[in-house]
């Protein structure tokens, strides 16, 4: 991996944004660059924290930060043109450059939501790579969550209608970010949504089930609480009182003794 030359990177960057209303040359472009900083000591299974189960370059920093700080001038420009562009960067196999495609969803200027809710339906599946789907619904979906919120909230609730609990996985996954929204006031239609998957969590959305619970702990422990405990109270599943189980340290110390008194109970 070469080191980075500001000079020369910011000149790397300005050629590509010559290439910018042309997505399969901007596209090539961006592979040859990214080939050029790639950290070629990087192997499958090297012990990184959280490492991707897709190729990635390990590229430097400055290289996308130089990347995103170019991009969001010709995003705001020419949003239809950018659009398409993330449509040719998600067809790529490498980590960075599909992130590319979310950074510019992002970043792109919107009037109404379906040029991305289109694209999240599209490019979102329970077998994309947990890095992605991670930063689809906490990046990618920055301008839904801002500005179309029941949109983005009913897009979710179609996915936990979904038969398939892989699919489910991900609407609850989506809700917890849905939490993490500074505009987010609205806890009981989160209860009323994900009630039914904690009162019998399956594998596939247990995982998911956690982090939901924690960002509800984090917006309102005394809410959250009172939740579960109705939830162990109507539940028939042992699964229900292992998730609470597990969550307990998310809680402070009162609530968290009336929920190991409700387990036990």
């Amino acid at each position: 991996m070469p080191a980075v030359d500001p000079t020369r990177l910011r000149f790397q960057i300005e050629s590509l944004m010559a290439f910018f209303k042309f997505p399969q040359k901007f596209h090539h472009q961006l592979q040859d660059i990214f080939g050029f900083y790639a950290n070629r000591t990087l192997r499958f299974g090297d012990s990184i924290p959280a490492r991707p189960l897709i190729p990635i370059y390990g590229l430097p920093k400055p290289v996308l930060q130089q990347l995103e700080i170019d991009l969001k001038r010709h995003i705001t420009a020419d949003p239809e043109a950018a659009l398409i562009l993330a449509d040719e960067l998600w067809k790529d196999t490498y980590l960075e450059i599909k992130s590319t495609a979310i950074n510019i969803l992002e970043s792109v200027p919107i009037t109404e939501p379906n040029p991305i809710l289109m694209r999240i339906d599209n490019w979102l599946s329970p077998d994309l790579d947990k890095a992605l789907i991670s930063q689809l619904f906490s990046m990618g979906t920055l301008k839904l969550q801002d500005d179309f919120l029941d949109s983005w909230k009913g897009f979710l609730e179609s996915l936990l209608n979904q038969n398939d609990p892989k699919w489910a996985a991900l609407g609850i996954r989506g809700l917890s970010e849905v939490i993490n929204t500074p505009e987010f006031k609205n806890l009981p239609a989160i209860f009323r949504l994900t009630g039914p998957f904690i009162q019998n969590p399956q594998q596939p959305y247990f995982r998911n089930l956690k982090l939901l619970i924690k960002n509800m702990a984090l917006h309102s422990p005394t809410e959250t609480g009172f939740f579960l405990k109705q939830a162990l109270a109507v539940s028939e599943s042992p699964n229900t009182a292992q998730l609470v189980k597990q969550c307990l340290p998310l809680f402070p110390e009162d609530i968290r003794q009336g929920l190991s008194a409700s387990i036990k109970n």
